[in-house]
Protein backbone atom coordinates (compact mmCIF):
# COMPACT_ATOMS: atom_id res chain seq x y z
CA UNK A 1 0.00 0.00 0.00
CA UNK A 2 1.49 3.41 -0.95
CA UNK A 3 1.64 5.80 1.99
CA UNK A 4 -0.13 9.70 1.83
CA UNK A 5 1.88 12.69 3.65
CA UNK A 6 1.64 16.12 3.56
CA UNK A 7 4.74 17.70 2.52
CA UNK A 8 3.47 21.46 2.09
CA UNK A 9 6.12 22.54 4.72
CA UNK A 10 9.20 21.32 2.94
CA UNK A 11 8.55 22.74 -0.96
CA UNK A 12 10.87 25.56 -1.63
CA UNK A 13 12.60 26.84 -4.66
CA UNK A 14 16.68 26.65 -3.66
CA UNK A 15 18.85 25.86 -6.63
CA UNK A 16 22.28 25.03 -5.59
CA UNK A 17 25.00 21.78 -6.62
CA UNK A 18 25.05 18.57 -4.84
CA UNK A 19 27.14 17.73 -2.35
CA UNK A 20 29.84 15.97 -3.63
CA UNK A 21 29.07 11.71 -4.26
CA UNK A 22 31.50 9.47 -2.19
CA UNK A 23 32.61 6.17 -2.62
CA UNK A 24 31.80 3.99 -0.09
CA UNK A 25 34.61 1.53 -0.33
CA UNK A 26 38.24 2.63 -2.25
CA UNK A 27 37.72 1.96 -5.45
CA UNK A 28 39.11 -1.79 -6.51
CA UNK A 29 39.80 -4.06 -9.10
CA UNK A 30 37.74 -7.09 -8.94
CA UNK A 31 38.21 -10.66 -10.67
CA UNK A 32 33.84 -11.04 -10.24
CA UNK A 33 32.83 -10.16 -13.78
CA UNK A 34 36.71 -10.17 -15.56
CA UNK A 35 37.60 -11.97 -18.13
CA UNK A 36 38.47 -15.63 -16.40
CA UNK A 37 35.22 -15.54 -14.55
CA UNK A 38 33.34 -15.47 -17.61
CA UNK A 39 35.29 -18.05 -18.95
CA UNK A 40 34.87 -19.55 -22.64
CA UNK A 41 38.11 -17.91 -23.87
CA UNK A 42 37.28 -14.64 -22.93
CA UNK A 43 40.15 -12.58 -23.12
CA UNK A 44 39.14 -9.21 -22.17
CA UNK A 45 35.46 -7.45 -20.95
CA UNK A 46 34.60 -4.11 -22.12
CA UNK A 47 31.10 -3.79 -21.21
CA UNK A 48 29.31 -5.14 -18.35
CA UNK A 49 25.02 -5.46 -18.17
CA UNK A 50 23.60 -6.89 -15.10
CA UNK A 51 19.81 -7.25 -15.19
CA UNK A 52 18.38 -8.99 -11.81
CA UNK A 53 16.09 -11.88 -12.49
CA UNK A 54 13.05 -11.91 -10.37
CA UNK A 55 11.36 -14.84 -12.02
CA UNK A 56 14.09 -17.25 -10.29
CA UNK A 57 13.83 -17.94 -6.69
CA UNK A 58 17.68 -17.99 -6.20
CA UNK A 59 18.86 -14.36 -6.73
CA UNK A 60 20.20 -14.72 -10.06
CA UNK A 61 21.02 -11.56 -13.09
CA UNK A 62 21.38 -11.76 -16.91
CA UNK A 63 24.83 -10.85 -17.74
CA UNK A 64 25.12 -9.35 -21.09
CA UNK A 65 28.76 -8.03 -21.64
CA UNK A 66 31.33 -6.88 -24.91
CA UNK A 67 34.11 -9.35 -25.00
CA UNK A 68 37.11 -10.36 -27.35
CA UNK A 69 37.59 -14.24 -27.41
CA UNK A 70 39.66 -16.26 -29.79
CA UNK A 71 36.48 -16.88 -31.95
CA UNK A 72 36.81 -13.39 -33.42
CA UNK A 73 39.26 -10.50 -33.76
CA UNK A 74 35.69 -8.42 -33.43
CA UNK A 75 34.43 -7.53 -29.91
CA UNK A 76 31.29 -9.20 -29.75
CA UNK A 77 28.19 -10.22 -27.53
CA UNK A 78 28.25 -12.46 -24.50
CA UNK A 79 25.72 -13.95 -22.36
CA UNK A 80 25.66 -15.66 -18.79
CA UNK A 81 23.93 -16.06 -15.44
CA UNK A 82 25.45 -14.62 -12.18
CA UNK A 83 24.37 -16.53 -9.29
CA UNK A 84 26.00 -16.19 -5.44
CA UNK A 85 26.47 -13.82 -2.83
CA UNK A 86 28.38 -10.24 -2.82
CA UNK A 87 32.11 -10.70 -3.12
CA UNK A 88 31.12 -14.44 -4.43
CA UNK A 89 29.45 -14.24 -7.96
CA UNK A 90 29.74 -17.15 -10.07
CA UNK A 91 29.22 -16.92 -13.88
CA UNK A 92 28.31 -19.08 -15.78
CA UNK A 93 28.55 -18.37 -19.56
CA UNK A 94 25.28 -19.79 -22.14
CA UNK A 95 24.09 -19.99 -25.47
CA UNK A 96 21.98 -17.23 -25.60
CA UNK A 97 23.33 -15.18 -28.15
CA UNK A 98 24.65 -17.75 -30.53
CA UNK A 99 21.78 -17.10 -33.54
CA UNK A 100 23.60 -13.89 -33.15
CA UNK A 101 25.37 -13.39 -36.52
CA UNK A 102 29.10 -13.78 -36.62
CA UNK A 103 30.58 -10.11 -36.76
CA UNK A 104 32.58 -8.81 -39.37
CA UNK A 105 33.14 -5.50 -37.56
CA UNK A 106 32.88 -4.73 -33.87
CA UNK A 107 29.83 -5.74 -32.55
CA UNK A 108 29.68 -3.68 -28.80
CA UNK A 109 26.96 -2.54 -25.80
CA UNK A 110 24.95 -5.37 -25.94
CA UNK A 111 22.52 -4.76 -23.54
CA UNK A 112 18.89 -6.64 -22.63
CA UNK A 113 15.74 -5.34 -21.77
CA UNK A 114 14.21 -5.51 -18.14
CA UNK A 115 12.11 -8.24 -18.89
CA UNK A 116 15.08 -9.79 -20.36
CA UNK A 117 13.35 -10.43 -23.88
CA UNK A 118 14.96 -7.97 -26.11
CA UNK A 119 18.63 -7.30 -26.92
CA UNK A 120 20.63 -4.46 -29.07
CA UNK A 121 23.83 -3.92 -29.81
CA UNK A 122 25.92 -1.73 -32.14
CA UNK A 123 27.05 -3.37 -34.81
CA UNK A 124 29.74 -0.80 -36.46
CA UNK A 125 30.59 2.56 -37.19
CA UNK A 126 28.51 2.43 -40.56
CA UNK A 127 25.13 0.63 -39.67
CA UNK A 128 22.12 1.35 -37.26
CA UNK A 129 22.07 -0.92 -34.10
CA UNK A 130 20.95 -4.16 -34.16
CA UNK A 131 17.67 -5.61 -32.41
CA UNK A 132 17.39 -9.29 -31.18
CA UNK A 133 14.19 -10.86 -29.61
CA UNK A 134 13.03 -14.20 -28.11
CA UNK A 135 9.63 -14.44 -25.97
CA UNK A 136 10.14 -15.46 -22.72
CA UNK A 137 13.38 -15.11 -20.01
CA UNK A 138 14.81 -17.76 -21.37
CA UNK A 139 16.18 -19.42 -25.01
CA UNK A 140 18.36 -18.13 -27.97
CA UNK A 141 17.94 -14.42 -29.00
CA UNK A 142 16.99 -14.14 -32.67
CA UNK A 143 17.76 -11.25 -35.10
CA UNK A 144 14.78 -8.73 -35.48
CA UNK A 145 15.83 -5.73 -37.68
CA UNK A 146 18.05 -2.39 -36.87
CA UNK A 147 17.28 0.85 -35.09
CA UNK A 148 16.34 3.59 -37.40
CA UNK A 149 16.82 7.35 -38.00
CA UNK A 150 16.83 9.70 -35.88
CA UNK A 151 19.14 7.52 -34.15
CA UNK A 152 22.45 7.54 -35.99
CA UNK A 153 24.26 4.70 -37.34
CA UNK A 154 27.24 4.42 -35.38
CA UNK A 155 28.77 3.17 -32.30
CA UNK A 156 26.23 4.46 -30.02
CA UNK A 157 27.05 2.78 -26.55
CA UNK A 158 23.05 0.85 -27.28
CA UNK A 159 21.34 0.55 -23.92
CA UNK A 160 17.63 -0.44 -23.02
CA UNK A 161 15.74 1.58 -20.58
CA UNK A 162 12.21 0.78 -19.04
CA UNK A 163 10.04 -1.78 -20.63
CA UNK A 164 6.80 -0.33 -21.53
CA UNK A 165 4.80 -2.81 -23.28
CA UNK A 166 6.59 -5.94 -23.56
CA UNK A 167 7.35 -8.00 -26.56
CA UNK A 168 4.83 -10.92 -27.07
CA UNK A 169 5.82 -12.11 -30.32
CA UNK A 170 3.62 -9.68 -32.29
CA UNK A 171 4.74 -5.80 -31.27
CA UNK A 172 6.37 -4.25 -27.47
CA UNK A 173 7.85 -0.72 -26.98
CA UNK A 174 11.13 0.14 -25.01
CA UNK A 175 12.98 3.29 -23.81
CA UNK A 176 16.67 3.15 -26.03
CA UNK A 177 19.22 5.07 -24.79
CA UNK A 178 22.06 6.25 -26.88
CA UNK A 179 24.98 8.39 -27.45
CA UNK A 180 23.54 11.96 -29.15
CA UNK A 181 26.58 14.01 -29.76
CA UNK A 182 28.46 15.25 -26.54
CA UNK A 183 25.04 14.15 -24.54
CA UNK A 184 23.26 10.98 -23.69
CA UNK A 185 19.73 10.83 -24.53
CA UNK A 186 16.83 8.42 -24.68
CA UNK A 187 13.91 7.27 -27.22
CA UNK A 188 11.01 4.87 -27.50
CA UNK A 189 11.40 1.90 -30.02
CA UNK A 190 8.26 0.00 -30.82
CA UNK A 191 9.08 -3.75 -32.43
CA UNK A 192 6.47 -4.40 -34.93
CA UNK A 193 6.53 -8.30 -36.07
CA UNK A 194 8.10 -9.53 -38.65
CA UNK A 195 10.96 -6.73 -38.73
CA UNK A 196 9.39 -3.25 -38.08
CA UNK A 197 11.45 -0.79 -35.76
CA UNK A 198 9.59 2.34 -35.10
CA UNK A 199 11.81 5.24 -33.36
CA UNK A 200 9.80 7.96 -31.24
CA UNK A 201 10.85 11.60 -30.03
CA UNK A 202 14.16 11.92 -28.58
CA UNK A 203 14.74 13.59 -25.45
CA UNK A 204 18.09 14.48 -24.08
CA UNK A 205 18.88 13.43 -20.60
CA UNK A 206 22.22 14.40 -19.79
CA UNK A 207 24.12 17.17 -21.73
CA UNK A 208 27.01 19.33 -21.57
CA UNK A 209 29.90 20.60 -23.69
CA UNK A 210 32.50 17.79 -22.75
CA UNK A 211 32.10 14.70 -23.95
CA UNK A 212 29.74 11.51 -22.47
CA UNK A 213 28.91 8.25 -22.99
CA UNK A 214 28.63 4.08 -21.81
CA UNK A 215 25.16 5.28 -19.73
CA UNK A 216 24.05 2.30 -18.05
CA UNK A 217 20.08 2.95 -15.86
CA UNK A 218 20.13 1.68 -12.54
CA UNK A 219 16.82 -0.08 -12.13
CA UNK A 220 14.37 -0.74 -9.46
CA UNK A 221 14.14 -4.19 -7.99
CA UNK A 222 12.35 -3.81 -4.66
CA UNK A 223 8.76 -2.35 -3.77
CA UNK A 224 5.68 -2.72 -5.43
CA UNK A 225 6.17 -5.44 -8.52
CA UNK A 226 4.75 -3.28 -11.12
CA UNK A 227 7.70 -0.74 -10.34
CA UNK A 228 9.99 -3.74 -11.34
CA UNK A 229 12.58 -3.03 -13.72
CA UNK A 230 11.69 0.56 -13.81
CA UNK A 231 15.41 3.11 -14.96
CA UNK A 232 15.50 5.43 -11.62
CA UNK A 233 19.08 6.57 -11.86
CA UNK A 234 21.88 6.39 -14.23
CA UNK A 235 25.46 5.86 -14.26
CA UNK A 236 27.46 6.72 -17.11
CA UNK A 237 31.35 8.22 -18.12
CA UNK A 238 32.54 12.10 -19.29
CA UNK A 239 35.41 12.40 -20.80
CA UNK A 240 37.55 15.16 -17.96
CA UNK A 241 41.16 14.31 -17.57
CA UNK A 242 40.26 10.25 -18.88
CA UNK A 243 36.96 8.58 -19.30
CA UNK A 244 35.49 9.26 -15.36
CA UNK A 245 32.65 7.92 -13.81
CA UNK A 246 29.47 9.97 -12.72
CA UNK A 247 25.95 9.67 -11.27
CA UNK A 248 22.74 11.13 -11.73
CA UNK A 249 19.53 11.11 -9.79
CA UNK A 250 17.12 10.90 -12.78
CA UNK A 251 16.63 10.36 -16.18
CA UNK A 252 14.46 13.50 -16.76
CA UNK A 253 14.45 15.78 -19.40
CA UNK A 254 17.43 17.73 -18.96
CA UNK A 255 15.99 20.59 -20.39
CA UNK A 256 12.70 20.59 -18.20
CA UNK A 257 14.08 19.20 -14.63
CA UNK A 258 17.90 20.13 -14.61
CA UNK A 259 19.86 17.59 -12.36
CA UNK A 260 23.67 17.92 -12.10
CA UNK A 261 25.40 14.93 -13.18
CA UNK A 262 27.88 14.20 -9.93
CA UNK A 263 31.29 12.78 -9.91
CA UNK A 264 32.01 9.30 -8.44
CA UNK A 265 35.64 8.62 -9.74
CA UNK A 266 38.60 10.38 -11.21
CA UNK A 267 41.79 8.83 -12.49
CA UNK A 268 44.06 8.56 -14.79
CA UNK A 269 42.46 5.21 -16.52
CA UNK A 270 39.49 4.46 -18.94
CA UNK A 271 36.62 3.51 -16.97
CA UNK A 272 33.23 3.15 -19.39
CA UNK A 273 30.14 0.93 -20.02
CA UNK A 274 29.28 0.08 -15.93
CA UNK A 275 26.97 -2.46 -14.93
CA UNK A 276 25.63 -2.28 -11.10
CA UNK A 277 23.93 -4.76 -8.85
CA UNK A 278 22.15 -1.61 -6.77
CA UNK A 279 24.98 0.38 -5.34
CA UNK A 280 27.78 -2.11 -6.41
CA UNK A 281 28.77 -0.45 -10.05
CA UNK A 282 31.73 -2.19 -12.20
CA UNK A 283 33.08 -0.14 -14.71
CA UNK A 284 34.90 -1.48 -17.96
CA UNK A 285 38.19 -0.54 -17.21
CA UNK A 286 41.56 -0.38 -19.58
CA UNK A 287 45.01 0.79 -19.21
CA UNK A 288 46.72 -0.08 -22.45
CA UNK A 289 43.75 -2.99 -23.04
CA UNK A 290 40.83 -3.57 -20.60
CA UNK A 291 41.63 -5.20 -17.66
CA UNK A 292 39.74 -6.74 -14.40
CA UNK A 293 36.57 -4.42 -13.93
CA UNK A 294 37.03 -1.60 -11.46
CA UNK A 295 34.38 -2.25 -8.67
CA UNK A 296 32.86 1.60 -7.22
CA UNK A 297 30.97 0.83 -4.51
CA UNK A 298 28.50 3.69 -3.67
CA UNK A 299 25.63 4.65 -1.74
CA UNK A 300 23.23 6.70 -3.32
CA UNK A 301 19.45 7.80 -4.11
CA UNK A 302 17.02 8.50 -7.30
CA UNK A 303 15.14 11.47 -7.95
CA UNK A 304 10.96 11.64 -8.54
CA UNK A 305 8.99 14.14 -9.57
CA UNK A 306 4.66 14.65 -9.20
CA UNK A 307 2.35 17.30 -10.79
CA UNK A 308 0.84 19.99 -8.51
CA UNK A 309 -2.16 18.33 -7.84
CA UNK A 310 -0.17 15.48 -5.98
CA UNK A 311 -0.32 11.83 -7.17
CA UNK A 312 2.35 8.59 -6.66
CA UNK A 313 5.61 8.80 -5.88
CA UNK A 314 8.54 6.44 -5.91
CA UNK A 315 12.51 7.03 -4.77
CA UNK A 316 14.81 4.08 -4.51
CA UNK A 317 18.27 4.15 -2.78
CA UNK A 318 21.37 1.68 -3.25
CA UNK A 319 24.21 0.46 -1.47
CA UNK A 320 26.55 -2.42 -2.64
CA UNK A 321 24.84 -5.69 -1.42
CA UNK A 322 26.31 -6.92 1.55
CA UNK A 323 25.55 -9.99 4.04
CA UNK A 324 26.46 -7.68 6.55
CA UNK A 325 23.68 -5.91 7.83
CA UNK A 326 23.24 -2.07 6.68
CA UNK A 327 20.11 -0.28 7.02
CA UNK A 328 19.18 3.20 4.82
CA UNK A 329 17.74 6.30 5.30
CA UNK A 330 16.35 9.43 3.83
CA UNK A 331 16.02 12.94 4.83
CA UNK A 332 13.72 15.11 3.63
CA UNK A 333 14.57 18.97 4.16
CA UNK A 334 15.91 22.24 2.01
CA UNK A 335 18.76 21.78 0.50
CA UNK A 336 22.53 23.36 1.34
CA UNK A 337 25.45 24.19 -0.27
CA UNK A 338 28.00 23.71 0.30
CA UNK A 339 27.93 20.34 2.13
CA UNK A 340 28.52 20.19 5.77
CA UNK A 341 31.13 18.65 7.80
CA UNK A 342 30.46 17.09 10.28
CA UNK A 343 33.53 16.19 11.55
CA UNK A 344 32.94 12.94 13.54
CA UNK A 345 34.76 10.23 12.80
CA UNK A 346 32.30 7.54 12.44
CA UNK A 347 30.34 9.82 9.51
CA UNK A 348 31.86 9.72 5.54
CA UNK A 349 30.30 12.48 3.39
CA UNK A 350 28.40 15.79 3.44
CA UNK A 351 25.51 16.48 5.29
CA UNK A 352 23.22 18.50 2.32
CA UNK A 353 20.24 19.24 3.77
CA UNK A 354 19.84 22.02 6.77
CA UNK A 355 19.80 20.23 9.29
CA UNK A 356 16.80 22.95 10.68
CA UNK A 357 13.35 21.35 10.21
CA UNK A 358 14.57 17.84 8.83
CA UNK A 359 12.44 15.21 8.14
CA UNK A 360 13.47 11.29 7.96
CA UNK A 361 11.47 8.80 6.16
CA UNK A 362 11.21 5.54 8.16
CA UNK A 363 14.67 3.61 8.05
CA UNK A 364 14.31 0.07 6.04
CA UNK A 365 17.20 -2.57 5.78
CA UNK A 366 18.80 -2.41 2.24
CA UNK A 367 18.14 -5.70 0.76
CA UNK A 368 21.06 -7.60 1.18
CA UNK A 369 21.39 -9.21 -2.77
CA UNK A 370 20.15 -6.03 -4.94
CA UNK A 371 21.32 -3.69 -2.34
CA UNK A 372 18.08 -1.45 -2.37
CA UNK A 373 15.56 0.01 -0.70
CA UNK A 374 12.01 2.01 -1.69
CA UNK A 375 9.63 4.18 -0.43
CA UNK A 376 6.29 4.64 -2.48
CA UNK A 377 3.90 6.86 -1.50
CA UNK A 378 1.20 9.22 -2.38
CA UNK A 379 1.08 13.02 -2.40
CA UNK A 380 -1.80 15.22 -1.48
CA UNK A 381 -1.76 19.03 -3.79
CA UNK A 382 1.57 20.78 -3.58
CA UNK A 383 2.54 24.51 -4.64
CA UNK A 384 5.28 24.10 -7.26
CA UNK A 385 8.65 23.89 -6.30
CA UNK A 386 11.28 21.07 -5.30
CA UNK A 387 11.75 19.32 -1.74
CA UNK A 388 15.25 18.34 -1.69
CA UNK A 389 16.18 14.68 -0.48
CA UNK A 390 19.77 13.00 0.89
CA UNK A 391 19.98 9.35 1.61
CA UNK A 392 22.33 8.13 4.14
CA UNK A 393 23.16 3.83 4.54
CA UNK A 394 24.32 2.79 8.92
CA UNK A 395 26.72 -0.19 8.54
CA UNK A 396 25.82 -1.69 11.82
CA UNK A 397 28.77 -4.26 11.82
CA UNK A 398 31.57 -1.41 10.87
CA UNK A 399 29.10 1.23 13.16
CA UNK A 400 29.96 3.48 10.44
CA UNK A 401 27.26 5.79 8.63
CA UNK A 402 27.67 7.22 4.95
CA UNK A 403 26.30 9.91 3.37
CA UNK A 404 25.34 9.86 0.21
CA UNK A 405 23.56 12.45 -2.65
CA UNK A 406 20.95 14.79 -2.49
CA UNK A 407 18.31 14.32 -4.75
CA UNK A 408 15.06 16.20 -5.51
CA UNK A 409 11.09 15.85 -5.48
CA UNK A 410 10.32 17.99 -8.44
CA UNK A 411 6.71 19.69 -8.17
CA UNK A 412 6.09 20.77 -11.80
Amino acid sequence: MRNAISLFALCGFVAAQEPVQLTTNPPVQTTQFGATALGAGTTEVAQIQLTFDPSVSTPTWYLSATVHQPSSTFWQPYSGTVTGTPGAYVVTSNTDYSLVPPPTTDYFAANVSSDLQVMVTDTGAATPPGVFVRTGTTGNFVPFGSIPAPVPATYNDSQMGDTITPWNGTTGTYEYIFISGTNIAKTTITLTAPSTVTVGSTVTIVTSAVQKHSPCPIRQWSGLPSDWGVSRALIYSQNDSSADSYFKSALFDDASIPITGTLTYDDANWKANPGNIGGATYWAYAMTGYVDPLQEDICCMSSAHVAPTGGPVTICAWNAPSTSPKVGFVMLGTLQSPGLNLGLPFITGKLGINPVGLVFLSAQPFDANNGEISYSFVTGRLPIGRIDMQVGCFDLVANQIFLGNTAQLTIL
